[in-house]
């Protein structure tokens, strides 16, 4: 029997178990003060989230139109490690292309996995030793007023943290006290997908970034998944601040 993950809406490829509604320890990282190249939009906030126990991941960042060129993401690829900076680690780590161009008629775009190949670019999805772990819906929210656009999403990462096919150095996306964070966000994405959920192109016209290291992370209690990758933040009591424009 298959089983389907719902990652913030149905899934799209059977790929990894559905997250059951638990209460943990785990652990966040949350910023209002990001920093990074801002280039296709401000980094107002990112909130992340990983439970060891329950294997549940959930990931959400605000980006708010760069006052200089008009500039705002809609898509994105990330990596996240258990420290280190996730670049020029082969075959180690999870790489997610987020697509926020390609929505649905719920207003939802795809959000698409691949083992990292290393490379500091966003080639993984074409390279021969990388192989797709699985695509999914991703939560784009966008608030007109502030001129922000929002993307988020809550997998449980088991099936793919747990894969023994994919060498010794394998780990997928985990991490408890520690973070590493390469974010990049890009602009005008021109994305397409196979029958499979696989990508066959991922174009974009300019990128910004938010790279970072062995980023100390706080041990929380667990909302139910059921709430949420927002009821995450809010549960753990994040405001975010508006950041002023670099």
């Amino acid at each position: 029997m298959r089983t389907y993950v719902i990652a913030m809406g149905a899934a799209l490829v059977p790929t990894v178990l559905a997250a059951q509604p638990v209460f943990a320890a785990g652990f966040v990282f949350h910023s209002d003060n990001i920093g990074g190249n801002s280039r296709v939009g401000v980094h107002e906030s990112i909130t992340t989230f990983f439970n060891p126990e329950s294997q549940y991941l959930t990931w959400s960042s605000t980006f708010s139109t760069n006052p200089k060129n008009g500039k705002l993401p809609n898509g994105a690829w990330l990596v996240l490690s258990d420290g280190p900076n996730p670049k020029y680690n082969e075959q180690q780590y999870t790489m997610f292309y987020l697509d926020g161009a390609n929505l649905n008629s719920e207003g939802k775009g795809r959000l698409t996995a691949y083992t990292y190949n290393g490379v500091n670019g966003s080639d993984s999805w074409q390279d021969n030793n990388s192989v797709f772990l699985g695509s999914w819906l991703l939560d784009v929210e966008d608030n007109t007023a502030e001129g922000e656009r929002t993307f988020s999403f809550g997998l449980n990462m088991e099936q793919i943290n747990s894969r023994t096919d994919l060498g010794p150095l394998w780990e997928g996306t985990q991490f408890t006290d520690e973070v590493g964070i390469w974010y990049h966000g890009v602009a005008d994405l021109d994305a397409a997908y196979n029958s499979d959920g696989e990508l066959t192109r991922f174009d974009y016209s300019s990128q910004g970034w938010f790279d970072a290291k062995d980023l100390e992370t706080k041990p929380v209690p667990e909302p139910a998944t059921a709430l949420g990758v927002g009821a995450v933040a809010a549960a753990l009591g994040f405001v975010r601040r508006k950041q002023a424009a670099k």
